[in-house]
């Protein structure tokens, strides 16, 4: 069947400006996936370590306190400034070489660890010590994290940007599964200060892979860009003129806290509801951890496909239909509990992953930083919202309940996704920068050519 007039000029529209993009980014380095690997084994080490200290930490608040509201504080300290600084670290991320942010920002979470590890070391730990560590921590994925999603496109293919997005989330991912483990394990065995060494040798280790491997120096030149405030105002109205992008974000802010929120119930829930212990609360971890892993696995191989949004849509629908049915399981349903949080595992990978790549394929590479700079303090500040919503409206609905009510909004979050016009129309015109030369009116000189050609493959 052939394609209408408007999708057939949909297509076109959106291949032409990709076409324009890619003409501004520097060509791919022939050995890019050996440049990924190298940067990602690095931050392999940074984030394990990181993770294992954090957890350290949080255990060593709840001997010292036995307190869940410092244990809520402890939280917001590691998500707070994150959010709150995220717009500035991505005004930063275009406005210097990407490559010199990125190893500063772990050059300064590394070295404030290994500050505090000698500061336990000559015997002065406290709480309040190991809340500054959190908060700091935080301050540096502020810069790190839109200067590491606005790189990677730079980098790699777009048609293997789903692939490298979920490489990145399978090792966030890991870091939640061992991070409490090993971080525990280090912290009873070798001590709260080595814990804290082993970090720092871990953001070493990030600085070090990233100064030898080969990133493009690609960055906002225009005196807007030299003014911080003028640049952050750039990044707001590159979001707010692509309304597509603007109407995603309020709706996928409004997923995420919803989602944030039941995240925090899980062990609520098999305690309340299915009368468990916390050998139970494990399994129902395991079993999210595990099939995450495996999502993603499935997401790597297959790509996506064209239609990312459409995939984000129906990922969201699905993982609200499971708060749903998770919602009216019954006090002796526990082993239904586990099957169908292993499988919001696997849903939940198909939403992360392709709702990244919607940004990288869409905003002007030079614009990238601030905007995933907004998003990510989107995103983050998605997760005390949906904490305090979900704590509050949980003690008069009951826990149970809250699922249910909770599943139906991210039900409904999915289904706008998918339906939205606008929303469709930003689907069609990103499916169309895979490239797809048939439909490309506008000609292109032969360099151009042999660029794209090169960045596809």
């Amino acid at each position: 069947m052939g394609m209408t007039r408007d999708e057939l000029s949909t297509k076109e529209e959106g291949q032409v400006a990709a076409d324009d993009r890619n003409q501004a980014l520097p060509e791919l380095p022939h050995s890019w996936k050996r440049v990924v690997v190298t940067i990602w084994i690095g931050q392999a080490f940074s984030i394990l370590t990181a993770y294992s200290s954090m957890y350290a930490g949080i255990w060593y608040v709840t001997e010292s306190t036995d307190s869940a509201f410092m244990l809520a504080i402890a939280s917001l300290c590691s998500m707070l400034p994150q959010g709150l600084l995220s717009p500035i670290g991505g005004v930063i991320a275009d406005r210097f070489n990407r490559k010199y942010v990125l190893m500063a920002a772990d050059a300064f979470v590394g070295a404030m660890a290994l500050i505090m590890g000698l500061i336990i070391m000559m015997g002065h730990v406290s709480v309040g010590l190991v809340l500054a560590m959190s908060a700091l921590r935080s301050v540096g994925q502020a810069f790190h994290i839109p200067a590491m999603e606005s790189t990677m496109p730079l980098l790699v293919p777009k048609r293997h940007l789903v692939r490298i997005n979920t490489l990145n989330q399978s090792l966030w991912s890991l870091a939640l599964i061992v991070g409490p483990v090993f971080g525990i394990f280090l912290y009873t065995v070798i001590g709260f200060q080595m814990v804290l060494f082993l970090n720092a040798l871990g953001c070493a280790a990030a600085v070090l892979t990233i100064a030898t491997a080969k990133i493009p120096d690609f960055h906002d030149t225009s005196d807007e860009a030299r003014h911080p405030i003028k640049s952050l105002k750039a990044g707001f109205a590159t979001l707010n003129a692509d309304r597509g992008l603007l109407v995603m974000a309020g709706i996928v802010m409004g997923v995420m806290a919803m989602y944030a929120g039941i995240n925090s119930l899980f062990p609520l829930m098999t305690y309340d509801q299915f009368n468990g212990d916390g050998y139970m609360a494990s399994m129902v971890e395991a079993a999210y951890g595990v099939t995450s892993l495996v999502g993603m696995g499935i997401l790597f191989v297959w790509g996506g496909g064209r239609r990312l949004l459409r995939l984000v849509a129906l990922s969201g629908f699905g993982a609200g239909v499971i708060l749903v049915l998770t919602g009216l399981l019954t006090p002796d349903m526990f082993v239904f509990f586990v099957i169908l949080t292993g499988v919001s595992g696997v849903v939940e990978a198909f939403f992360n992953g392709p709702l990244l790549a919607v940004f990288q394929k869409r905003v002007p590479p030079e614009k990238m930083g601030r905007v995933m700079g907004l998003f990510t303090t989107v995103t983050a500040l998605s997760s005390p919202i949906g904490l305090a919503l979900a704590g509050t409206c949980a003690e008069f609905t009951g826990v149970a309940n809250w699922f249910v009510i909770a599943g139906v909004a991210v039900s409904i979050g999915g289904i706008l996704l998918g339906t939205l016009p606008i929303l469709r129309k930003l689907d069609k015109e990103v499916a169309a920068t895979f490239g797809d030369a048939s439909v490309t009116k506008r000609k292109v000189d032969a360099r151009a050519k042999g660029s794209e050609k090169a960045r596809e493959n």
